[in-house]
């Protein structure tokens, strides 16, 4: 692993690199143990929707569908190989690509992970119904490479534009191939009351069924697991705080949601955000939304920007450490898509992957 500089502070701010641009609107990337960089291509599209659903991105820019032509396209109806919506992707650090494959037109969501050493399946694991719930939104996920489980956030769209939600944290235990719906109805998953999202000096907003634009309150949906595999980190879009809990008490089925609630603890002060990340000295990295920046929330609470381009990082979105010593981070312009901004889209390509130096190490895929 690359050494990591030892001046970098908050306050010094880092130098913020573009390593891609891209026509398409990028979803998260994920950087592989070998440095291979795959980017899923976000449900929002901008013009006409590529055919593909992640890519790789070549070194001299361009990309390729990822892992293959047959999976990075819409399922089949024969055999189902494909993919139908992707946001969340993640490498662990054996180089298995995870792809939360969010489903669609009556087929369930379902992890697909993608051997790349053998450039083979490796594995899918479909999410049963009863982990869901209608409007269900599986997207960013943590991978706990300690106890062999993924942690899903579950936004729950149903309502979640213009109307109470059932947000959730998904536990998938890859041992045993059981899926536990966790974390139900606690105040952390929600968004806060009176927490306006501003991005480029107004709100984002989505139409109502009468076609009037209206201001939309977003749950869970950043998530990350610390270097340790110990803690699990999460909050809200429209949310001012890092909240996180146990990973055995996530796949604890003997706790009820209740006591499962009670373990949770608040880290600390956040911007609103649509993306996080953490490295091992416990600092969580925010995709600071309104303020075009990455943050940090630091172990004492506090939370700083740590770096800002208000001209080029326009929704950063999700992070990825690489073995080279960077965070990548996505920037799409999401707030200028049609569906967050009141049926118009105004986005300018091309979108961004950027990398910076984060203060400590991270990672491998995190």
């Amino acid at each position: 692993m690359a050494d990591h500089p030892s001046d970098a502070t908050v306050g010094r701010t880092p130098e913020l690199e573009v390593v891609a641009r891209m026509d398409d609107r990028p979803g998260n990337p994920a950087l592989t143990p070998d440095g291979r960089l795959i980017v899923s291509l976000h449900p929002f599209p901008y013009d006409e929707p590529s055919p593909y659903h992640v890519v790789e991105v070549l070194e001299d820019g361009s990309t390729r569908p990822f892992p293959n032509e047959e999976w990075s396209t819409a399922p089949d109806e024969e055999e189902g190989v494909g993919l139908s919506a992707v946001i969340g992707v993640q490498s662990d650090r054996n180089g298995v690509v995870w792809i939360m494959d969010m489903g669609g037109d009556e087929l369930p969501p379902k992890l697909v992970a993608w051997d790349t050493k053998r450039d083979e399946l490796h594995r899918i694991i479909t999410i049963p119904p009863h982990a869901g719930r209608p409007g269900s939104f599986h997207q960013d996920f943590a991978i706990d490479e300690v106890r062999g489980a993924i942690f899903i956030a579950d936004l729950n769209v149903h309502g979640a534009l213009l109307g109470p939600s059932d947000p959730a944290i998904v536990a998938v235990d890859l041992k045993t191939g059981r899926v536990r719906r966790a974390h139900l109805g606690h105040h952390s998953l929600h968004p806060e009351e009176d927490v306006s999202l501003q991005i480029e000096g107004r709100p984002i907003l989505v139409e109502n069924p009468e076609g009037e634009a209206e201001e939309p309150q977003l749950g869970l949906d950043p998530i990350v697991i610390d270097p340790a595999n110990e803690w699990v980190y999460y909050g809200s879009i429209h949310g001012t705080s890092v909240y996180r809990v146990r990973a055995a008490d996530l796949l604890d089925e003997g706790l009820s949601s209740d006591a499962l609630g009670e373990r949770v603890e608040r880290y600390g002060e956040k911007a609103p955000c649509d993306g996080i990340s953490i490295d091992v000295a416990g600092n969580i990295y925010i995709t600071d939304l309104g303020n075009n920046a990455v943050g940090v929330t630091t172990p004492d609470g506090g939370y700083q920007i740590l770096v800002r381009d208000d001209e080029r990082m326009l929704w950063p979105d999700g992070f990825s450490y690489g073995p080279d010593g960077y965070f990548y981070v996505t920037v799409n312009q999401l707030h200028r898509s049609a569906v967050l901004n009141a049926g118009q889209e105004t986005s300018e390509p091309p979108f961004l992957v950027m990398r910076f130096r984060p203060l400590a190490a991270s990672a491998i895929g995190r």
